[in-house]
Protein backbone atom coordinates (compact mmCIF):
# COMPACT_ATOMS: atom_id res chain seq x y z
CA UNK A 1 0.00 0.00 0.00
CA UNK A 2 2.95 2.36 1.06
CA UNK A 3 4.26 1.47 -2.45
CA UNK A 4 0.86 2.64 -4.42
CA UNK A 5 1.10 6.01 -2.51
CA UNK A 6 4.41 6.60 -2.91
CA UNK A 7 5.23 6.52 0.87
CA UNK A 8 7.54 3.14 0.30
CA UNK A 9 11.14 2.75 -0.53
CA UNK A 10 11.00 4.77 -3.68
CA UNK A 11 9.08 7.50 -2.53
CA UNK A 12 7.76 8.52 -6.01
CA UNK A 13 3.65 7.83 -7.16
CA UNK A 14 2.88 8.16 -10.82
CA UNK A 15 -0.88 9.16 -9.86
CA UNK A 16 -1.73 12.70 -7.34
CA UNK A 17 -3.80 10.96 -4.97
CA UNK A 18 -5.35 14.18 -3.82
CA UNK A 19 -6.46 15.44 -7.35
CA UNK A 20 -8.12 12.23 -7.85
CA UNK A 21 -9.78 12.36 -4.34
CA UNK A 22 -10.98 15.64 -4.58
CA UNK A 23 -12.41 14.89 -8.24
CA UNK A 24 -14.12 12.06 -7.39
CA UNK A 25 -18.40 11.83 -6.70
CA UNK A 26 -17.58 10.50 -3.22
CA UNK A 27 -15.48 13.48 -2.37
CA UNK A 28 -18.30 15.90 -3.61
CA UNK A 29 -21.03 13.78 -1.28
CA UNK A 30 -19.16 14.13 1.60
CA UNK A 31 -18.29 18.03 0.97
CA UNK A 32 -22.26 18.42 0.82
CA UNK A 33 -22.45 16.36 4.03
CA UNK A 34 -20.52 18.31 5.74
CA UNK A 35 -21.62 21.74 4.16
CA UNK A 36 -25.67 20.21 5.58
CA UNK A 37 -24.03 19.78 8.90
CA UNK A 38 -22.76 23.08 9.32
CA UNK A 39 -25.77 25.20 7.37
CA UNK A 40 -28.10 22.66 10.27
CA UNK A 41 -26.00 24.02 12.88
CA UNK A 42 -25.95 27.67 11.89
CA UNK A 43 -30.04 27.32 11.48
CA UNK A 44 -30.42 25.98 15.01
CA UNK A 45 -30.73 28.77 17.78
CA UNK A 46 -28.21 29.21 20.58
CA UNK A 47 -27.73 26.86 23.29
CA UNK A 48 -28.64 28.37 26.41
CA UNK A 49 -26.58 27.26 29.74
CA UNK A 50 -28.50 25.87 32.35
CA UNK A 51 -26.41 24.56 34.75
CA UNK A 52 -24.30 27.51 36.44
CA UNK A 53 -21.81 25.31 37.89
CA UNK A 54 -18.03 24.75 36.92
CA UNK A 55 -18.45 20.46 37.34
CA UNK A 56 -21.11 17.78 36.02
CA UNK A 57 -21.91 16.98 39.98
CA UNK A 58 -21.18 18.85 43.38
CA UNK A 59 -18.28 18.64 45.89
CA UNK A 60 -19.90 16.16 48.23
CA UNK A 61 -20.41 13.80 45.67
CA UNK A 62 -17.34 13.71 43.93
CA UNK A 63 -15.53 13.40 47.47
CA UNK A 64 -17.72 10.50 47.70
CA UNK A 65 -17.01 8.86 44.91
CA UNK A 66 -12.74 9.60 45.31
CA UNK A 67 -13.11 7.69 48.40
CA UNK A 68 -14.86 4.73 47.46
CA UNK A 69 -12.23 4.46 44.63
CA UNK A 70 -9.30 5.34 46.82
CA UNK A 71 -10.57 2.35 49.79
CA UNK A 72 -10.86 0.03 46.94
CA UNK A 73 -7.93 0.88 45.76
CA UNK A 74 -6.41 0.21 49.45
CA UNK A 75 -8.45 -2.53 49.80
CA UNK A 76 -6.75 -4.66 46.63
CA UNK A 77 -3.60 -4.15 48.15
CA UNK A 78 -2.68 -4.89 51.24
CA UNK A 79 0.82 -4.61 51.28
CA UNK A 80 0.95 -1.04 50.50
CA UNK A 81 -1.39 -0.14 53.76
CA UNK A 82 1.18 -2.71 55.83
CA UNK A 83 4.14 -0.46 54.66
CA UNK A 84 2.28 3.02 55.55
CA UNK A 85 1.29 1.31 58.90
CA UNK A 86 4.51 0.49 60.08
CA UNK A 87 6.49 2.97 58.02
CA UNK A 88 4.00 5.54 60.43
CA UNK A 89 4.56 3.30 64.20
CA UNK A 90 8.17 2.98 62.99
CA UNK A 91 8.22 7.06 62.36
CA UNK A 92 6.21 8.11 65.46
CA UNK A 93 8.53 6.15 67.79
CA UNK A 94 11.98 7.35 66.43
CA UNK A 95 10.71 10.81 66.67
CA UNK A 96 9.09 10.56 69.78
CA UNK A 97 11.52 8.64 71.77
CA UNK A 98 14.65 10.66 70.43
CA UNK A 99 16.14 13.72 72.17
CA UNK A 100 16.11 16.73 70.66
Amino acid sequence: MLDVIGAGATAKSAQDWYDIWRCSPESNDVQKAIDGIHSEGRSRPAVERTLHTEFATSWLNQIIQLFKRDSLNHWRDPTYLMAKLILNIVGGLFIGVSPI
